[in-house]
């Protein structure tokens, strides 16, 4: 999902751009994720990850 700029995407689906990717909520954490791999659980729980940087 595009919105405002941005680009989030939950846990479980294929990772449209390579770069550093945040978890929105209270409880965050970063990771870099390559394109076209799965988005990362985390905590063991499905989660939003909002792009910060492209690599």
């Amino acid at each position: 999902m595009h919105c405002m700029n941005e680009t989030i995407i939950e846990s479980g689906n294929t990772c449209p751009i390579s770069g550093i990717w945040k978890v929105t909520g209270t409880y965050t954490t970063t990771a870099a994720v390559s394109e076209n791999s799965k988005m990362p659980l985390y905590g063991g729980v499905k989660v939003q990850w909002i792009l910060l940087y492209k690599c």
